[in-house]
């Protein structure tokens, strides 16, 4: 996890996070294209302050053989306030998926804030 004005640099967003830079991990071209990408996409979004954007980076190879189960309000069973979405928590088989899981744990945690 890094805040965005971080996520090109090896500089740590947090404590306990793990730095490191993605110019050493991804392609020139893909470094190049989220340095652009990114700002215009943050651009778009009314209320949101690029610097203190949050921007996740996990990834695997597979899907998950785990799943982190969630209660009807999208709600971990196990921990309160964990939304468990997407491939890694087990509820989809890609990005698109993912993508629509990722929505509908959102929708969830705002609900969940609005009550």
């Amino acid at each position: 996890t890094k805040k965005y004005p971080d996520i090109l640099t090896s500089n740590r967003s947090w404590k306990r996070s793990r730095p490191a830079d993605l110019h050493n991990i991804l392609p020139d071209f893909i470094c190049e294209t989220l340095s652009v990408a990114i700002p215009k996409m943050l651009s778009l979004m009314d209320g949101v302050v690029p610097e203190e954007t949050l921007l996740y980076a996990a990834e695997t190879r597979s899907s998950s053989p785990y799943r982190i189960l969630r209660n009807e309000s999208g709600e971990s069973v196990s921990v309160s306030g964990l939304f468990p979405s997407g491939e890694g928590a087990g509820y989809a088989g890609g990005i698109v998926s993912s993508a629509v899981d990722g929505i509908m744990a959102a929708e969830a945690v705002i609900r969940s804030l609005s009550s």
